[in-house]
């Protein structure tokens, strides 16, 4: 990025097959051209990751010294400017801004000369028509590939392992550089610091390649050309056709059709109710129903609120919660009328990470490091596949007692 340009995440151009949407339409390869029809609508979830992605890039184009201090400070009040900013972004983005700074100076000790390259276009057309993609750090020493992926949201954890987005944008630096540096080793991480998440996998450069060419390349010509059959998964969870694909609708209908026998007793043999084999297989598709339930949700209340008409569904007010409309002027009355601060105000102590990011992380650690816990999270029911420790079942029933 030349030193005058602003740093602008939301206005950039994106590929039909992007890098970011792989791992759905390398599933579902008719998905990409499915989602044509379909308006694209940004959260206020996916605004605050770009907010967050924009202050990661401000930092580490800061910290290689590629835009000026007077650059820099005009940039980072601009950006604090913004409406969905919170005292504790910044705090966040720095774990990641902290691991990238990690990865470059470890390139650094293997090749004084290694590149970091920031918010980087890799270019995919070897393997995707019209493909493309912006990785948020590429790091290259001789032998040693490092891709690495600011993700700044706190609903679904992530993980590095086979991941169809890292692994594409590792493929398009492989090319680009592999004239310059011998490389061996390609390392791709995660980075979530909201969930305390760093996941990092490896993959040797000869394998990856071979996968571009033997996978990519067939999956990525259909999906370009919308052939294939639609198939449902996790994946639709970031599909804009999700509302109304009838695969999704189908495998969450017939999924849903079973029914549960009221009995506190049922036997096993007995055909009425589902056996625990069946319960399992059912269990495991819940959250794919849930992404369909939620999407239909969403999308329907939406087009209601823009006019449009569903049969036998009306749009009608929601319940509403008292707010204050002046609190200034509450205050006011309720101190004139003889009530006592205590009466009025509450006090709550800040969050951790407001007083870690006051106090800085080492004198955070020296002050509190004793006083803070992390209790132990409930019972999940997940598949087997999953790489947590399974709990015994002592351990499980006291975790639902508490």
């Amino acid at each position: 990025m030349a030193k005058d340009k602003s740093i602008n995440h939301a206005g950039r151009a994106h590929a039909l097959l992007s890098a970011s949407g792989a791992s759905r339409w390398m599933r579902c390869t008719p998905s990409a051209r499915l989602e044509e029809g379909f308006k694209s609508e940004s959260s206020i979830y996916a605004a605050e990751g770009t907010l967050a992605h924009e202050f990661a890039e401000l930092a580490l184009r800061f910290s290689q010294k590629q835009i000026t201090e007077d650059a820099y400070a005009s940039a980072l009040a601009d950006l604090r400017k913004n409406t969905l900013y919170t005292d504790d972004m910044e705090g966040h983005v720095d774990k990641y801004v902290d691991h990238v700074l990690e990865s470059y100076a470890e390139a650094k000790g293997i090749t004084p000369d290694a590149l970091m390259l920031i918010e980087e276009r890799v270019d995919l057309t070897h393997y995707i028509e019209e493909g493309f993609g912006s990785c948020d750090d590429i790091i290259i020493a001789d032998k040693l590939l490092i891709v690495e992926d600011l993700k700044y949201g706190k609903g679904v954890k992530v993980n590095a392992e086979d991941n169809s987005q890292l692994k594409l944008y590792a493929l398009g630096a492989l090319r680009r550089y592999e004239l310059h540096f011998d490389i061996d080793t390609v390392r791709m991480s995660i980075i979530q610091p909201r969930l305390d998440h760093i996941s990092t996998w490896e993959i040797s450069a000869s394998d990856l390649i071979e996968w571009g060419e033997t996978v990519v390349k067939p999956t990525a010509a259909k999906a370009y050309a919308g052939e294939g059959d639609l198939c449902a998964g996790d994946w639709c969870r970031w599909c804009k056709a999700a509302p109304k694909c009838r695969a999704l609708s189908d495998f969450s209908i017939s999924s849903a059709k079973m029914d549960f026998a009221d009995q506190d007793n049922p036997k096993e043999s007995d055909p009425s109710i589902l056996s625990n084999t069946e319960l399992s297989e059912l269990y495991l598709k819940i959250p794919i129903i849930e992404i369909w339930i939620n999407k239909v949700q969403e999308y329907m209340l939406d087009a209601a609120i823009k006019g449009k008409e569903f049969p036998d569904l009306k749009l009608v007010e929601g319940r509403s919660v008292r707010m204050w409309q002046d609190t200034s002027k509450v205050e006011e009355i309720l101190k004139e009328n003889g009530l006592t601060e205590e009466q009025i105000y509450t006090q709550k102590i800040q969050g951790i990470g407001a007083v870690e990011k006051v106090l800085g992380k080492p004198k955070f650690t020296e002050l509190l490091s004793g006083v803070v816990v992390k209790p132990q999270g409930k019972p999940s029911l997940v598949h087997i596949s999953d790489k947590r420790e399974a709990l015994g079942v002592a351990s499980a029933k006291n975790d639902f007692a508490d």
